[in-house]
């Protein structure tokens, strides 16, 4: 009787965790669903021209197996085919289908309209535009929460080599303008700039490949982790609910990766922590 009171107030759930990363990382919803639905469609025999909900009824009725096994072409780096989408069902835009949502018109089937000029679809637009809206943040404050972020979180970013011998500069300039275009539309140069400035150690005359390996691991797991769930522990703080937040830097001798000399933690305040 009480579980069904819960359900029927919304309550059943009072706390979550959130660990190495929320909503509001730039990887945690698919930017380009469609593209990547149209190759599960083909791949699993389903015409991806069929209206929507004859296409979900084809592959709904395939095995999961079928489904995962699809080669996915131009997968974009720092990204995934497959994971959440604001779909208008799952994830709602707050905006009724039809007329200029982009969001909306990308799965209504429905939908014959094209916005004259559309914003590009990269996961700091998406994000900026559907989750966080007042309206979604105040659902958040529902719950206490607490969100924990590793020391390497962006570890699976470099091959094993990069992780043995460090890398060179320019191998960090290629991989953090790979970033920055998956990741942003506009003043790309100038975000890779800052970027490379922040997180390199002028102090030293010399710069070694480990260090630069570190620095730019530093980069990304706070571009991709760290700041994300900074900005969700402030926007939950800021509704006045327990917040709660930890930073996990314990790493054994014998663990199963080697160790990463970073002497340099994340970019977390004390401040920060202790909000």
């Amino acid at each position: 009787m009480a579980l069904n009171r819960a359900i029927e107030t919304g309550v059943l759930f009072h706390r979550a965790i959130l660990m190495s990363g929320s909503a509001l990382s730039p990887w945690a919803l698919i930017q380009e669903p469609s593209r990547f639905a149209a190759q599960v469609a083909i791949h699993a025999n389903c015409s991806p021209e069929l209206p929507h909900a004859h296409l979900l009824k084809c592959l709904r009725e395939k095995p999961v197996e079928l489904l995962l096994s699809t080669p996915i072409l131009h997968q974009p780096e720092f990204a995934f085919a497959f994971g959440p989408s604001v779909d208008g069902v799952v994830i709602d835009t707050g905006e009724p289908p039809g007329g200029d949502n982009l969001h909306y018109n990308e799965f209504d089937s429905n939908s014959n309209i094209k916005p004259s000029n559309p914003e590009p679809q990269n996961a700091i637009t998406i994000l900026n535009n559907v989750l966080l809206r007042k309206s979604v943040i105040s659902k958040l404050s529902r719950y206490d929460l607490l969100l924990g972020v590793a020391k390497a979180e962006a570890y699976f970013a470099f091959n094993g080599e990069d992780v043995q011998y460090g890398i060179e500069a320019d191998r960090r300039s290629k991989i953090l303008r790979t970033f920055v275009r998956n990741t942003y539309s506009y003043h790309l140069s100038e975000i890779l700039a800052t970027i490379v400035n922040e997180y390199t150690d002028w102090e030293r005359p010399v710069q070694h490949p480990i260090n630069i390996r570190d620095e730019t691991l530093e980069a990304l797991s706070d571009a991709q982790y760290v700041a994300p769930v900074v900005h969700t522990a402030d926007l939950h703080s800021a509704e006045h609910r327990n917040s709660y937040l930890y930073v996990f830097d314990y790493q054994t001798k014998f663990g199963d990766y080697p160790q990463v000399s970073n002497s340099r933690c994340l970019c977390l305040r004390k401040a920060e922590v202790a909000a």
